[in-house]
């Protein structure tokens, strides 16, 4: 997919807004409430943080799984219906439970309903994520959009450069980055993900929260940035909506021509796949 003319003046908005673990259908609400706001702000895609549904922060297995509801939820409907009614899409976190398996999966939603799934790959050990299955799925991780091509990582998966390649390669114009950044997190903000955007040529959206759960404060920082390293918007401490104008024209561009004929970098073309083997060897037991 190529996009729409209208590719050139895409709004795109980070939701730095607060969860509440005990209560789904008012998370469910607060991500309504917010999709309303930002129609009324001319956006056209708006980014949750990661678990924003359900919450992050839990003790077992069995929490985990109590808290984890299926994308056929009447409530990821509700949510559905909120898109068509305002022509925005989402990108909303959650702990999503699935054949008997329970995932940390971040779902695209449309006017449409699901256009897109993707459950976390790489796992940490820290809340729910000592308990959930890791995303195994290998299909392609980028939806298509009347605006351009979205493609989703979570959290963690930051500081893995192949997961963000792998979206790169596949199309992506924007990768959404749904997080649960707790304090102290500062780098991550600060450097790795202008290093993802600049070393991709694409746009990255991340939506993190400043509030706490089960005595873990996170830090904020929501933040979009371009193809060229530059943050268009960052949150800070402060929760709302925040938002920056892209061009996804931007991210199509992988060969950066300073000079013709004398000074080009083809960042994409230039690569060496047969050089890298050593990338996809698995590691040893307890590396």
């Amino acid at each position: 997919m190529t996009g729409s003319p209208t590719a050139s003046g895409v709004q795109v908005g980070v939701a730095q807004i607060s969860v509440d673990r005990t209560d789904v259908a008012a998370n469910v609400e607060r991500v309504i409430e917010t999709l309303r706001a930002a129609a009324a702000g001319g956006h056209q895609l708006v980014v949750f943080p990661e678990c924003v549904l359900t919450g992050y922060l839990f003790d077992s297995r069995a929490e985990t799984r109590a808290a984890a509801i299926g994308a056929a939820d009447p409530r990821i409907a509700r949510i559905v219906q909120a898109c068509a009614e305002t022509s925005v899409h989402a990108v909303v976190g959650l702990l999503e439970e699935a054949d008997g398996r329970v995932y940390n999966s971040a779902l695209v939603l449309g006017p449409s309903g699901i256009i897109g799934r993707y459950r976390k790959q790489h796992l940490p050990y820290l809340g729910a994520d000592r308990f959930v299955d890791p995303g195994a799925d290998a299909a392609p991780r980028v939806a298509d959009t009347p605006f351009g091509r979205v493609g989703v990582m979570i959290c963690f998966d930051l500081r893995f450069p192949e997961s963000a390649r792998e979206l790169a390669l596949q199309g992506a114009d924007l990768i959404a980055m749904p997080t649960n950044w707790p304090t102290g997190s500062d780098m991550l903000a600060d450097h790795m993900t202008r290093v993802r955007a600049l070393e991709n040529l694409v746009y990255l959206a991340v939506a993190d929260r400043a509030d706490a759960e089960a005595g873990t404060r996170f830090m904020g920082r929501s933040q979009i940035v371009a193809p060229s390293g530059e943050v268009l918007a960052d949150a800070g401490q402060d929760e709302g909506l925040f938002g920056a104008s892209i061009d996804v024209r931007a991210a199509r561009t992988k060969r950066l021509i300073k000079k013709p004929g004398e000074f080009e970098l083809p960042v994409f073309a230039g690569r060496r796949p047969e050089m890298y083997g050593e990338l996809t060897r698995p590691m040893a037991a307890g590396q």
